[in-house]
């Protein structure tokens, strides 16, 4: 096997943890030239680095209408309807989320989902964690938004799913009862939430 040595602007490649600087060097060509082609828009913004990292900094952290913050329980409820749809699609997930990358999305399955269905000794995909999700977390969760929205009406567990409500969220009962409708914000998120019972 010939070795075959790197270029020297391989070998200068920077990795790790982005600077602020490099943050900054990266909105403002964006604001000035649109996101293009990475490789190319990497190296014309002088940044020392691949085109991909450039995309996923972009796409994952600075873009401005990316979402920070924590998951709320509406972004909850939907994330559970839809990887029982899709799987881990999380791409496609996101395109329901507005604001939230598909990143975010997986980060948020695998720290609070798994780690639930790991703490309870079972497997996701299970059985008992679908009834799990579906005769307990759903119904706090609907419970949270409902307190939080100022209704007082709480969805029960073996409540048969309204069908005044169109849209994903039809699949799982108790999510059948819960209304969502995109904020008039910048943003993009979900806000308001109310009963339909």
């Amino acid at each position: 096997m010939e070795f075959i040595p790197r270029s020297e602007e391989e070998m200068e490649l920077r990795r790790g943890a982005w600077t602020a600087e490099e943050d900054l060097v990266l909105m403002n060509y964006i604001a000035l030239h649109g996101e293009g082609r990475w490789s190319s828009l990497a190296r014309r913004a002088g940044l020392r680095r691949t085109g991909k990292s450039c995309r996923l900094r972009w796409l994952n952290y600075l873009r401005p209408d990316v979402r920070r913050g924590n998951i709320t329980p509406e972004e909850q409820l939907l994330i559970l309807e839809l990887h029982s749809r899709w799987g881990n699609r999380w791409s496609k997930i996101a395109q329901y989320l507005p604001g939230r990358t598909d990143n975010e999305i997986k980060n948020y399955w695998r720290t609070r989902v798994q780690k639930h269905a790991k703490h309870l000794h079972c497997d996701v995909h299970s059985k008992q964690f679908k009834d799990v999700l579906r005769h307990l977390w759903i119904p706090r969760l609907v419970e949270r938004i409902q307190a939080t929205s100022g209704d007082s009406v709480v969805a029960s567990a073996g409540a048969e799913a309204p069908t005044t409500c169109d849209g994903p969220m039809n699949a799982i009962p108790e999510l059948a009862q819960v209304k969502m409708s995109p904020e008039s914000s910048s943003t993009g998120g979900w806000s308001s939430v109310d009963s339909l019972g």
